[in-house]
């Protein structure tokens, strides 16, 4: 549920923090399971993370590529 939330709103953010995407969220439980969504999503190529300092802000951006994504093949012109 939390990934298919998150399939909705990235595309229209492009660019983002965690700590936007967690405002407004009371319980731990609710960050943790937003947090796994987004590990989820890089793990499938839907996002890239960066995080530039130690225990700085995770920027979260989206590609949109996914694991259905075309795979371009280099031809051989030996």
């Amino acid at each position: 549920e939390a990934v298919e939330e998150l399939m909705d709103e990235l595309p229209r953010m492009a660019r983002t923090s965690f700590r936007s995407l967690t405002t407004g969220l009371v319980e731990r439980l609710e960050v943790v399971v937003r947090f796994l969504a987004l590990l989820e999503m890089y793990k499938q190529g839907y996002i890239e993370l960066d995080q530039s300092d130690r225990f700085g802000d995770i920027t979260v951006q989206w590609t949109g590529i996914g694991p259905d994504a075309p795979m371009e093949i280099d031809s051989y012109e030996g």
